[in-house]
Protein backbone atom coordinates (compact mmCIF):
# COMPACT_ATOMS: atom_id res chain seq x y z
CA UNK A 1 0.00 0.00 0.00
CA UNK A 2 3.06 2.33 1.01
CA UNK A 3 4.50 1.66 -2.59
CA UNK A 4 1.36 2.41 -4.41
CA UNK A 5 0.84 5.54 -2.34
CA UNK A 6 4.69 6.76 -3.06
CA UNK A 7 4.27 5.84 -6.87
CA UNK A 8 1.01 8.19 -7.52
CA UNK A 9 2.47 10.80 -5.47
CA UNK A 10 5.55 10.70 -7.84
CA UNK A 11 3.18 10.97 -10.69
CA UNK A 12 1.12 13.31 -9.12
CA UNK A 13 4.01 15.31 -8.41
CA UNK A 14 4.97 14.96 -12.38
CA UNK A 15 1.86 16.03 -13.71
CA UNK A 16 1.49 19.08 -11.09
CA UNK A 17 4.83 19.90 -12.86
CA UNK A 18 3.83 19.78 -15.85
CA UNK A 19 0.51 21.72 -15.14
CA UNK A 20 2.74 24.66 -13.73
CA UNK A 21 5.02 24.69 -16.80
CA UNK A 22 2.32 24.55 -19.20
CA UNK A 23 0.95 27.89 -17.05
CA UNK A 24 4.48 29.58 -17.46
CA UNK A 25 5.19 29.03 -21.15
CA UNK A 26 1.44 30.04 -22.18
CA UNK A 27 2.08 33.21 -19.70
CA UNK A 28 -0.57 34.15 -17.33
CA UNK A 29 -1.62 37.08 -18.70
CA UNK A 30 -2.44 35.82 -22.53
CA UNK A 31 -4.30 33.02 -20.41
CA UNK A 32 -6.48 35.75 -18.48
CA UNK A 33 -7.04 37.28 -21.74
CA UNK A 34 -8.32 34.22 -23.96
CA UNK A 35 -10.71 32.98 -20.97
CA UNK A 36 -12.30 36.64 -20.97
CA UNK A 37 -12.51 36.49 -24.03
CA UNK A 38 -14.56 33.61 -24.02
CA UNK A 39 -18.25 33.49 -24.43
CA UNK A 40 -20.11 31.99 -20.86
CA UNK A 41 -22.64 31.54 -23.64
CA UNK A 42 -20.23 29.58 -25.87
CA UNK A 43 -19.38 27.39 -23.00
CA UNK A 44 -22.90 26.45 -21.91
CA UNK A 45 -23.61 25.57 -25.76
CA UNK A 46 -20.64 22.84 -25.21
CA UNK A 47 -21.55 21.70 -22.26
CA UNK A 48 -25.04 21.03 -23.26
CA UNK A 49 -23.12 19.46 -26.86
CA UNK A 50 -21.23 17.19 -24.19
CA UNK A 51 -24.15 16.26 -22.45
CA UNK A 52 -25.56 14.80 -24.99
CA UNK A 53 -22.59 12.84 -26.17
CA UNK A 54 -22.83 11.31 -22.05
CA UNK A 55 -26.17 10.29 -22.95
CA UNK A 56 -24.78 8.03 -25.61
CA UNK A 57 -22.31 6.38 -23.66
CA UNK A 58 -25.54 5.71 -21.09
CA UNK A 59 -27.04 4.71 -23.99
CA UNK A 60 -24.77 1.88 -25.02
CA UNK A 61 -24.59 0.84 -21.40
CA UNK A 62 -28.51 0.68 -21.18
CA UNK A 63 -28.61 -1.44 -24.46
CA UNK A 64 -26.03 -4.17 -22.91
CA UNK A 65 -27.73 -4.45 -19.87
CA UNK A 66 -31.47 -4.98 -21.27
CA UNK A 67 -29.80 -7.10 -23.46
CA UNK A 68 -28.18 -9.20 -20.40
CA UNK A 69 -31.01 -9.14 -18.08
CA UNK A 70 -33.43 -10.50 -21.33
CA UNK A 71 -31.72 -13.24 -21.45
CA UNK A 72 -31.59 -14.25 -17.65
CA UNK A 73 -35.52 -13.53 -17.57
CA UNK A 74 -35.74 -10.72 -15.03
CA UNK A 75 -37.50 -8.51 -17.10
CA UNK A 76 -38.86 -6.52 -14.42
CA UNK A 77 -35.12 -5.00 -13.14
CA UNK A 78 -34.04 -3.44 -16.55
CA UNK A 79 -37.91 -1.65 -16.22
CA UNK A 80 -37.05 -0.70 -12.97
CA UNK A 81 -33.54 0.55 -13.54
CA UNK A 82 -33.94 3.64 -15.29
CA UNK A 83 -31.87 5.46 -18.19
CA UNK A 84 -31.58 8.51 -15.53
CA UNK A 85 -30.36 5.74 -13.36
CA UNK A 86 -27.61 4.66 -15.56
CA UNK A 87 -26.61 8.38 -16.69
CA UNK A 88 -26.03 9.73 -12.98
CA UNK A 89 -24.04 5.90 -12.27
CA UNK A 90 -21.82 6.54 -15.19
CA UNK A 91 -21.26 9.70 -14.07
CA UNK A 92 -20.00 9.00 -10.82
CA UNK A 93 -17.93 6.28 -12.35
CA UNK A 94 -16.24 9.35 -14.60
CA UNK A 95 -15.75 11.21 -11.26
CA UNK A 96 -13.75 8.87 -9.93
CA UNK A 97 -12.12 7.62 -12.66
CA UNK A 98 -11.09 11.43 -12.85
CA UNK A 99 -9.44 12.06 -9.73
CA UNK A 100 -7.63 8.55 -9.36
CA UNK A 101 -4.56 7.50 -11.58
CA UNK A 102 -6.59 4.86 -13.02
CA UNK A 103 -8.28 7.47 -15.80
CA UNK A 104 -9.72 5.22 -17.79
CA UNK A 105 -11.12 1.87 -15.07
CA UNK A 106 -10.87 3.97 -11.94
CA UNK A 107 -14.59 4.44 -11.47
CA UNK A 108 -15.84 1.00 -13.08
CA UNK A 109 -15.95 -0.58 -9.68
CA UNK A 110 -18.37 1.92 -8.41
CA UNK A 111 -20.63 1.38 -11.73
CA UNK A 112 -20.46 -2.05 -10.89
CA UNK A 113 -21.12 -2.12 -7.33
CA UNK A 114 -24.46 1.30 -8.12
CA UNK A 115 -25.61 -1.09 -10.67
CA UNK A 116 -25.64 -4.54 -7.87
CA UNK A 117 -27.37 -1.75 -5.39
CA UNK A 118 -30.48 -1.35 -8.11
CA UNK A 119 -30.76 -5.61 -7.63
CA UNK A 120 -28.60 -6.71 -10.47
CA UNK A 121 -26.31 -9.61 -9.43
CA UNK A 122 -22.94 -8.72 -9.57
CA UNK A 123 -21.95 -10.94 -12.09
CA UNK A 124 -24.40 -9.71 -14.43
CA UNK A 125 -23.13 -5.55 -13.59
CA UNK A 126 -19.55 -6.37 -13.83
CA UNK A 127 -19.98 -8.15 -17.10
CA UNK A 128 -22.07 -4.91 -18.50
CA UNK A 129 -19.40 -2.59 -17.76
CA UNK A 130 -16.37 -4.98 -19.33
CA UNK A 131 -18.91 -4.97 -22.13
CA UNK A 132 -19.40 -1.50 -22.50
CA UNK A 133 -15.92 -0.51 -21.68
CA UNK A 134 -14.05 -3.06 -24.38
CA UNK A 135 -16.23 -1.27 -26.93
CA UNK A 136 -14.90 2.22 -25.53
CA UNK A 137 -11.18 1.15 -25.85
CA UNK A 138 -11.41 -0.98 -28.80
CA UNK A 139 -13.08 2.24 -30.91
CA UNK A 140 -10.76 4.59 -29.04
CA UNK A 141 -7.85 2.74 -30.04
CA UNK A 142 -9.20 2.41 -33.80
CA UNK A 143 -9.34 5.92 -33.81
CA UNK A 144 -5.69 6.64 -32.53
CA UNK A 145 -4.48 4.13 -34.84
CA UNK A 146 -5.97 6.12 -37.98
CA UNK A 147 -4.60 9.30 -36.03
CA UNK A 148 -1.58 8.38 -35.94
CA UNK A 149 -1.23 7.07 -39.13
CA UNK A 150 -2.49 9.92 -40.94
CA UNK A 151 -0.15 12.08 -38.95
CA UNK A 152 2.82 9.98 -40.00
CA UNK A 153 1.99 9.66 -43.46
CA UNK A 154 1.18 13.40 -43.69
CA UNK A 155 4.73 14.29 -42.06
CA UNK A 156 2.95 16.16 -38.83
CA UNK A 157 4.22 13.65 -36.39
CA UNK A 158 8.08 13.50 -36.16
CA UNK A 159 9.40 9.99 -37.35
CA UNK A 160 10.83 9.56 -33.95
CA UNK A 161 7.76 8.98 -32.63
CA UNK A 162 6.94 5.89 -34.73
CA UNK A 163 8.39 3.55 -32.11
CA UNK A 164 6.99 4.91 -29.05
CA UNK A 165 3.17 5.16 -30.50
CA UNK A 166 4.23 2.07 -32.53
CA UNK A 167 4.54 -0.08 -29.41
CA UNK A 168 1.91 1.40 -27.40
CA UNK A 169 -0.72 0.74 -30.08
CA UNK A 170 0.53 -3.14 -30.48
CA UNK A 171 -0.01 -3.70 -26.92
CA UNK A 172 -3.24 -2.29 -26.67
CA UNK A 173 -4.75 -4.09 -29.98
CA UNK A 174 -3.14 -7.55 -29.00
CA UNK A 175 -5.03 -7.23 -25.82
CA UNK A 176 -8.26 -6.05 -27.68
CA UNK A 177 -8.21 -8.67 -30.15
CA UNK A 178 -7.20 -11.58 -27.41
CA UNK A 179 -10.41 -10.24 -25.36
CA UNK A 180 -12.97 -10.41 -28.17
CA UNK A 181 -10.85 -14.23 -29.16
CA UNK A 182 -10.87 -15.12 -25.98
CA UNK A 183 -14.66 -13.99 -25.03
CA UNK A 184 -15.88 -16.04 -28.21
CA UNK A 185 -13.44 -18.86 -27.77
CA UNK A 186 -15.15 -19.28 -24.08
CA UNK A 187 -11.10 -19.20 -23.32
CA UNK A 188 -11.63 -16.62 -20.47
CA UNK A 189 -10.13 -13.42 -20.83
CA UNK A 190 -9.13 -12.19 -17.37
CA UNK A 191 -8.87 -16.03 -16.34
CA UNK A 192 -6.30 -16.93 -19.47
CA UNK A 193 -4.08 -13.51 -18.10
CA UNK A 194 -4.27 -15.63 -14.38
CA UNK A 195 -3.41 -18.60 -15.98
CA UNK A 196 -0.35 -17.36 -18.22
CA UNK A 197 1.47 -15.67 -14.82
CA UNK A 198 0.05 -19.04 -13.31
CA UNK A 199 -1.80 -16.84 -10.58
CA UNK A 200 -4.64 -19.55 -10.82
CA UNK A 201 -2.49 -22.11 -8.73
CA UNK A 202 -2.83 -19.27 -6.13
CA UNK A 203 -5.15 -21.10 -3.21
CA UNK A 204 -5.80 -17.46 -1.62
CA UNK A 205 -7.96 -16.31 -5.22
CA UNK A 206 -10.00 -19.05 -5.88
CA UNK A 207 -13.05 -17.50 -5.02
CA UNK A 208 -11.73 -14.71 -6.69
CA UNK A 209 -11.05 -16.82 -9.85
CA UNK A 210 -14.75 -18.67 -10.09
CA UNK A 211 -16.09 -15.31 -9.79
CA UNK A 212 -14.00 -14.39 -12.74
CA UNK A 213 -15.07 -17.33 -14.63
CA UNK A 214 -19.11 -16.48 -13.98
CA UNK A 215 -18.82 -13.06 -15.34
CA UNK A 216 -16.84 -14.48 -18.62
CA UNK A 217 -19.60 -17.06 -19.27
CA UNK A 218 -22.13 -13.79 -18.87
CA UNK A 219 -19.82 -11.80 -21.62
CA UNK A 220 -19.22 -14.73 -23.74
CA UNK A 221 -22.85 -15.67 -23.94
CA UNK A 222 -24.28 -11.97 -24.92
CA UNK A 223 -21.60 -12.00 -27.73
CA UNK A 224 -23.04 -14.84 -29.19
CA UNK A 225 -26.37 -14.45 -28.55
CA UNK A 226 -26.45 -10.76 -29.70
CA UNK A 227 -24.37 -9.94 -33.17
CA UNK A 228 -26.83 -7.71 -34.43
CA UNK A 229 -27.26 -5.47 -31.47
CA UNK A 230 -23.46 -6.14 -31.24
CA UNK A 231 -23.43 -4.30 -34.46
CA UNK A 232 -25.47 -1.33 -33.11
CA UNK A 233 -23.12 -1.17 -30.49
CA UNK A 234 -20.17 -0.41 -32.90
CA UNK A 235 -22.11 2.07 -34.34
CA UNK A 236 -23.23 3.72 -31.62
CA UNK A 237 -19.41 4.07 -30.23
CA UNK A 238 -17.97 5.22 -33.79
CA UNK A 239 -20.77 7.73 -33.37
CA UNK A 240 -19.59 8.91 -29.54
CA UNK A 241 -16.13 9.25 -31.19
CA UNK A 242 -17.02 11.11 -33.96
CA UNK A 243 -19.31 13.23 -32.00
CA UNK A 244 -15.82 13.92 -29.64
CA UNK A 245 -14.55 15.52 -32.97
CA UNK A 246 -17.28 17.52 -33.47
CA UNK A 247 -16.97 18.78 -29.68
CA UNK A 248 -13.48 19.58 -30.13
CA UNK A 249 -14.05 21.42 -34.13
CA UNK A 250 -16.72 23.57 -32.36
CA UNK A 251 -15.00 24.72 -29.35
CA UNK A 252 -11.54 25.69 -31.52
CA UNK A 253 -14.32 27.83 -33.34
CA UNK A 254 -15.16 29.34 -30.37
CA UNK A 255 -11.67 30.55 -30.07
CA UNK A 256 -12.00 31.78 -33.72
CA UNK A 257 -10.27 28.96 -35.36
CA UNK A 258 -11.88 27.03 -38.34
CA UNK A 259 -9.71 23.68 -38.03
CA UNK A 260 -9.77 21.36 -41.16
CA UNK A 261 -11.41 17.67 -40.45
CA UNK A 262 -7.60 16.08 -40.92
CA UNK A 263 -6.58 18.78 -38.01
CA UNK A 264 -9.49 18.11 -35.64
CA UNK A 265 -8.88 14.13 -35.99
CA UNK A 266 -5.87 14.36 -34.90
CA UNK A 267 -6.23 17.29 -32.03
CA UNK A 268 -9.12 14.92 -30.81
CA UNK A 269 -7.69 11.44 -30.51
CA UNK A 270 -3.70 11.58 -30.64
CA UNK A 271 -3.57 13.76 -27.11
CA UNK A 272 -5.68 11.55 -25.20
CA UNK A 273 -3.25 8.84 -25.25
CA UNK A 274 -2.10 10.91 -22.04
CA UNK A 275 -4.81 9.69 -19.94
CA UNK A 276 -2.78 5.90 -20.23
CA UNK A 277 0.22 7.71 -18.12
CA UNK A 278 -1.46 6.88 -14.24
CA UNK A 279 -1.59 10.60 -13.34
CA UNK A 280 -5.10 12.18 -12.20
CA UNK A 281 -7.26 13.27 -15.29
CA UNK A 282 -3.85 13.50 -17.31
CA UNK A 283 -3.03 16.76 -15.57
CA UNK A 284 -0.03 18.51 -17.24
CA UNK A 285 -0.12 15.64 -19.61
CA UNK A 286 -2.97 16.35 -21.52
CA UNK A 287 -2.52 19.75 -21.83
CA UNK A 288 1.32 19.24 -23.29
CA UNK A 289 0.14 16.82 -25.81
CA UNK A 290 -2.34 19.33 -27.39
CA UNK A 291 -0.13 22.38 -27.19
CA UNK A 292 2.23 19.90 -28.77
CA UNK A 293 -0.04 19.11 -31.78
CA UNK A 294 -1.93 22.06 -32.32
CA UNK A 295 2.54 23.30 -33.07
CA UNK A 296 2.83 20.38 -34.88
CA UNK A 297 -0.03 21.28 -37.23
CA UNK A 298 0.82 25.09 -37.14
CA UNK A 299 -2.51 25.99 -35.69
CA UNK A 300 -2.74 29.57 -33.87
CA UNK A 301 -4.42 28.49 -30.62
CA UNK A 302 -4.06 28.60 -27.15
CA UNK A 303 -4.24 24.82 -25.97
CA UNK A 304 -3.45 25.45 -22.71
CA UNK A 305 -7.06 27.35 -22.27
CA UNK A 306 -8.56 25.28 -24.86
CA UNK A 307 -7.99 22.32 -22.53
CA UNK A 308 -8.87 24.10 -18.98
CA UNK A 309 -12.36 24.80 -20.99
CA UNK A 310 -12.48 20.78 -21.53
CA UNK A 311 -11.38 20.41 -17.84
CA UNK A 312 -13.88 23.19 -16.53
CA UNK A 313 -16.52 20.97 -18.14
CA UNK A 314 -15.06 17.80 -16.58
CA UNK A 315 -15.19 19.50 -13.13
CA UNK A 316 -18.77 20.36 -13.68
CA UNK A 317 -19.28 16.24 -14.91
CA UNK A 318 -17.11 14.70 -11.45
CA UNK A 319 -19.28 17.42 -9.13
CA UNK A 320 -22.28 16.17 -10.14
CA UNK A 321 -20.73 12.96 -10.09
CA UNK A 322 -19.51 12.79 -6.92
CA UNK A 323 -22.87 14.19 -5.68
CA UNK A 324 -24.46 10.73 -6.91
CA UNK A 325 -21.66 8.55 -5.75
CA UNK A 326 -22.03 10.22 -2.22
CA UNK A 327 -25.90 10.05 -2.00
CA UNK A 328 -25.79 6.58 -3.19
CA UNK A 329 -23.23 5.92 -0.46
CA UNK A 330 -25.04 7.52 2.22
CA UNK A 331 -28.32 5.67 1.26
CA UNK A 332 -26.11 1.92 1.33
CA UNK A 333 -24.61 2.80 4.87
CA UNK A 334 -28.27 3.69 6.26
CA UNK A 335 -29.56 0.43 4.52
CA UNK A 336 -26.59 -1.39 6.30
CA UNK A 337 -27.63 0.08 9.79
CA UNK A 338 -30.94 -0.35 10.00
CA UNK A 339 -30.43 -3.99 8.95
CA UNK A 340 -28.21 -4.37 12.07
CA UNK A 341 -30.72 -3.04 14.45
Amino acid sequence: MKKRFIVFLLFLILGIGLFINAIVQTGLDQIWSTLRNFSFAFFLAYLVLSTLNFGLYTLRWHIILRRLLKREKLPHLHRAITFLDLFFHRMAGFAISYITPMAQTGGEPLRILLLHRDGVRMSLSTASVIIDKALEFTTLMIFIFIGIALGLLDGSLPPGSRVFFGLVLIVFFMLIFWFYYASLKNIGFFSSLLRLFHLHKLTRIERFIRKIIKVEMQISAFYKQNGATFLVLVFISIFIIGFQLFEHYILALFFGVKMTFFQTFLVSTIPYLALIIPIPGGLGVLESGHAVMFALLGIQINAFVLVFIIRIRDFAFVLVGLIHASKEGLRMLHEAFEGKR
